[in-house]
């Protein structure tokens, strides 16, 4: 049998030839339908589990917001759950403290659940509420309870106020589209935000425990301790700077001793008061080695403030042990205040300064047309430089940061003292 007989067997055997072409396609397109289910199987699979990997780390869907009748923006925060994830909060905070009501009974909470489409659903669990103004800071929040753990859903969070702080005429209110259809968002002043207390990506936050929810606390964690730490470091930073500069006076000063011009030497001036005799200690940060830095001033700006601030907490106070005992921290405040009005002392002046040289004469006799001069020109230029970098740093951190430090702690006093809470039965409205 030659190879083409043998061919065509084998085609006539596996129903390759033209007498089966139908039952061919049949086969053919049952193997295409089936291969496409598996694919369309697989991918409706992989979407699912992304969609609820998603919704497993995914917190926050609102970052910021604008209420519907005043035109108020703001932010979210973050949205923060205790460490049995019974207690969730959205800590909000709005860029026009003046404009909003900081008394917590004027607010009132919807909740709902909701979908990935951000399509209404029901409420899984039981949930309870009560909303916290932090004063007149602008950060507002509303706390969530539950049972039991938050489970998988995004929430659905209308929040309404009931007191309208700024007048916006008619024709500047612009709802969003979305919401544009909802009757509530015109008649009243209201915002919404999603988001999902149950998923892995919500901050666990110790000041959340406990049976009664504590706002000084909460503040103190969640906005005061960032904000100190960061200060914290950018103190540091000065500091390291400072001493740098100091390090650069020294050298100016040698090289003054040192440098002569035919036998003259610079005389140097007395060193400014405000700079004069301070002593940086300590060494910066390396590595795992934590910054040791201090200045030790001899000159104080009457807007500045000197005291240790590596040995105290905003949330334990700076200004007791500033003050000392029987003094009204408020008394004080105003009348440092007070103090630092009549003060001229704060300026540094270093092109008035007398350099004399060796010689008695005046080195401002001479000019730039003066070649042989110019070394002991430098070295004036470039102490009065040093001296007056190290100046603007160390006012910068008397008068800026040590003050923001101080401004933390009164803040926060402020907080534990003028917060309002809504614990009201009506407070939340669930659906």
């Amino acid at each position: 049998m030659s190879i083409k007989d043998k061919t065509k067997g084998l085609a006539t055997a596996l129903r390759l030839d033209s007498h089966h072409a139908i039952e061919r396609f049949g086969v053919i397109f049952a193997v295409i339908i089936v291969s496409f289910g598996l694919l369309l199987g697989g991918a409706t699979t992989s979407s699912l589990a992304n969609q609820q990997a998603d919704l497993d780390t995914t917190t926050l869907y609102t970052k910021a917001f604008t209420t519907s009748k005043t035109q108020l923006g703001g932010d979210v925060t973050g949205i923060f759950v205790s460490p049995d994830k019974t207690r969730a909060m959205v800590l909000m905070h709005f860029k026009s403290t003046s404009l909003m009501s900081s008394n917590a009974e004027k607010y009132r909470a919807f909740l709902t659940g909701s979908n990935k489409e951000l399509t209404p659903e029901p409420l899984k669990g039981d949930v309870s509420a009560q909303i916290v103004v932090f004063g007149s800071t602008g950060y507002m929040a509303t706390v969530l309870e539950s049972p039991s753990p938050f489970p998988q859903q995004i929430l659905n969070l209308t929040m309404r106020a009931n007191s309208e702080l700024v007048y916006q005429p008619s024709e500047k209110r612009k709802v969003r589209e979305d919401l544009a259809g909802q009757a509530s968002f015109t008649e009243f002043d209201q915002w919404r935000l999603y988001f999902n207390p149950g998923a892995s990506g919500a901050t666990v936050t110790e000041s959340l425990a406990g049976k009664t929810l504590d706002a000084g606390a909460v503040y103190s964690e969640l906005v005061v301790k960032p904000e100190e730490d960061a200060l914290r470091v950018t103190l540091d930073n000065q500091l390291a700077e400072m001493q740098t500069d100091q390090a650069r006076i020294v050298e100016y000063q040698s090289d003054a001793r040192r440098v002569n011009v035919d036998g003259v030497t610079l005389e140097l001036p007395e060193t400014p008061t405000q700079i004069a005799g301070d002593v940086v200690d300590g060494s910066p940060a390396i590595g795992d080695t934590a910054s040791t830095l201090e200045l030790k001033p001899v000159w104080v700006s009457p807007r500045g403030w000197n005291f240790s601030w590596r040995d105290g907490r905003a949330s334990s106070g700076y200004l007791d042990e500033i003050i000392g005992d029987g003094q009204s921290y408020v008394t004080y405040l105003a009348d440092k205040q007070a103090q630092a009005k009549g003060d001229e002392s704060g300026s540094l002046r270093t092109a008035t300064l007398d350099w004399t040289l060796s010689n008695g004469r005046l080195l401002k006799d001479f000019t730039s047309a003066d070649k042989a001069m110019q070394p002991l020109m430098e070295i004036r230029n470039d102490l009065s430089q040093a001296w007056e970098d190290y100046y603007t740093h160390k006012v910068e951190y008397q008068t800026k940061t040590l003050a923001q430090l101080i401004d933390l702690e009164v803040e926060l006093r402020t907080v534990r003292t003028s917060t309002s809470i809504n614990t009201a039965d009506d407070v939340l409205f669930t659906y």
